[in-house]
């Protein structure tokens, strides 16, 4: 005879398989573990029946054959309720019934009761916001303004249910002065606070949002001056500087990779876009170059919430539907694409067929935002990053009255309005603006 003890399912397992292997018991592992199972629930049925008879009423048969008990209420003037049953069965069905139940509301009310602050329902809205998108970086830019405005603040440890429309907006505004935060700060901070408390009405932590019930005034903001022009491009009399200092170093170098800087100018396409344009994505006619991957910062989170040191990717999508787009290669575009393959070719380097490449491996991000910063140094201007390029690029189509929708396409923006609030400046110089300006004013 085969005894079972309290030793885990994992031996109960081993043990049955072997009875099965040599056909001693008729029965397999997924039965086994089904009747366990039932058998853990029998005797937890029959405790707590047990439990209820020893400890709070008996059950007896009135003179009409009906079986009778009471169960807990605490509503009730003696505590208690009556339960019936036409067999003793049904009763016992009922009694262990109630008892299953409330335990049942008692896990719920205590799993409420754990993710009742912010502090605890953070990490798990967090890894819902990470299943939503493939940006990682956006998910450990929500976690540095976690740190910034929360990690430090008692309301994370308050409990959410005590939260009103008039304590939260108190907190926001008491937050906005004290961090002088400007409109777009307050929406990365605020978000937070606000899609939380959205998880908790989602799974009925809460049964609305206090959060959404007020606006904060504009006004309110820190106002942000609109920054210079000849910070956000590189001027006219800067760019021919720029490229040149590009052309310099692949001259003495043989460095391809400098010459991402001038193709940056005659595309516009964003940096991650730029590094990861293969020799497969150039049409066969050679004047178009279709953008539908980017390289990107792949972000991983610790365990304890710390953050492992972030790695470049290659992922075959763009930052949005409209970034996958077919961009006009200008013929200097068409010349600079060419130098680079046959540099390539001469030097034997590949890597999937990706244009740029350094040592036999394709380039980081990092490796051309560091020359063009570098260059800045060498002709003495503020230093710029490449993203001033793609807003050179678009404000020169501009300029030459290249038609909004056509260069939003270009771009891949979803909306002109993007183009022309955040891309649009003023690339002359300051004697090419006086002079423009005689011009149009002369008589």
């Amino acid at each position: 005879m085969c005894i079972l003890n309290n030793k885990s399912k994992e031996n109960a397992t081993d043990l049955w398989t072997n009875l099965v292997k040599y056909d001693i018991i008729d029965i397999n592992t997924e039965e086994l573990l089904e009747l366990i199972n039932m058998t853990k629930q029998e005797k937890k049925e029959n405790a707590i029946l047990k439990e209820h008879i020893e400890n709070f009423y008996h059950i007896w048969t009135n003179e009409k054959g009906v079986h009778l008990s009471y169960l807990p209420d605490s509503t009730k003037p003696k505590g208690r309720k009556p339960v019936t049953a036409s067999t003793r069965e049904k009763l016992e069905r009922k009694i262990i019934d109630f008892y299953l139940d409330r335990e049942s509301q008692e896990q719920e009310a205590q799993k409420k009761n754990q993710l009742s602050t912010l502090a605890a329902i953070y990490p798990l809205w967090l890894k819902i916001k990470g299943l939503e998108t493939n940006a990682t970086s956006y998910i450990r830019r929500i976690d540095n303004d976690w740190n910034a405005y929360y990690k430090d603040d008692p309301i994370i440890n308050q409990d959410i249910r005590t939260f009103t429309k008039a304590s939260l907006k108190e907190w926001a505004l008491n937050k906005i002065r004290e961090k002088s935060l400007t409109k777009n700060q307050y929406y990365n901070m605020s978000m937070i606070m606000r899609q939380s408390l959205t998880y908790a009405v989602d799974h009925e932590l809460l049964s609305s949002n206090p959060f959404n019930e007020f606006k904060i005034e504009g006004k309110l903001f820190r106002k942000v001056k609109k920054p210079d022009d000849s910070t956000q491009v590189f001027l006219t009399s800067e760019r021919p500087l720029i490229e040149s200092e590009a052309w310099r170093e692949f001259d003495e170098k043989g460095c391809t990779t400098a010459l991402a800087i001038p193709l940056a100018f005659q595309t516009g396409v964003r940096l991650g876009e730029l590094i990861a344009i293969k020799e497969t994505d150039i049409s066969s006619n050679g004047k178009y170059l279709h953008i539908h991957r980017m390289v990107q910062k792949q972000e991983r989170q610790r365990p304890d919430g710390t953050w492992y040191p972030a790695v470049w990717v290659t992922v075959e999508h763009t930052k949005s539907s409209a970034g996958d787009r077919d961009v006009y290669l200008t013929e200097e575009a068409r010349r600079i694409i060419k130098i680079i393959l046959d540099t390539n070719k001469e030097s034997g380097f590949c890597d999937h067929d990706f244009l740029f490449i350094h040592g036999g491996k394709r380039i980081t991000p990092r490796a051309v935002d560091t020359r063009i910063r570098k260059y800045c140094d060498h002709i003495n201007i503020n230093r710029k990053s490449t993203h001033k390029i793609r807003k050179s690029y678009i404000s020169a189509l501009l300029d030459a009255g290249i038609n909004i929708n056509e260069i939003r396409r270009q771009v891949g923006h979803e909306d002109e309005r993007t183009t022309l609030h955040n891309y649009a400046f003023n690339r002359a110089t300051t004697a090419e603006n006086e002079s423009d300006m005689e011009k149009a004013l002369a008589s």
